[in-house]
Formats: structure tokens, sequence, C-alpha cells
């Protein structure tokens, strides 16, 4: 998946279309437990991923959760 088709997918999960991939998570009013655990489950079935909340807390940006399925 690239950069534009990930950013759709974080649209859709925060519900939010003013996000890009430079995004800052803290600033992201969204961006909660839920939207984690949105995150977590698209990464497990999209990306046959499994990304702990751990892994999640580390990013800081948009930019970083999609680093880290890569």
């Amino acid at each position: 998946m690239n950069e534009r088709e990930f950013i759709e997918r974080m649209k859709a999960i925060l519900d939010n279309e003013n996000i890009s991939m430079d995004s800052i998570l803290s600033e992201i009013e969204e961006w909660d437990s839920l939207s984690v655990v949105s995150y977590a489950a698209t990464a497990n079935s999209a990306f046959h991923k499994n990304i702990s909340p751990e892994q999640i807390k580390t990013c800081n940006s948009i930019r970083d959760l999609y680093t880290i399925l890569q």
C-alpha cells in the first residue's frame, strides 16, 4: 500500500479529512483509544502485521504509523 492509500484509510479510521502524513497524532482530536484499536485491526487485516499497543505508542505522526507497517 502506498502513502496515498494509507492516508485514505487513516482518514476513514479517524473520520477526519484534514490529515496528512505529517499530522501529529497528539494534535488530532479523533486519535483516541478506539482509533488505536481500529488502526491495529487494519494493520492486521490489510497488512497481515500484528502491531502492539507499545509500538503504536512510540508513534508521533501519521507517517510513523505508516512506517511501522513497512
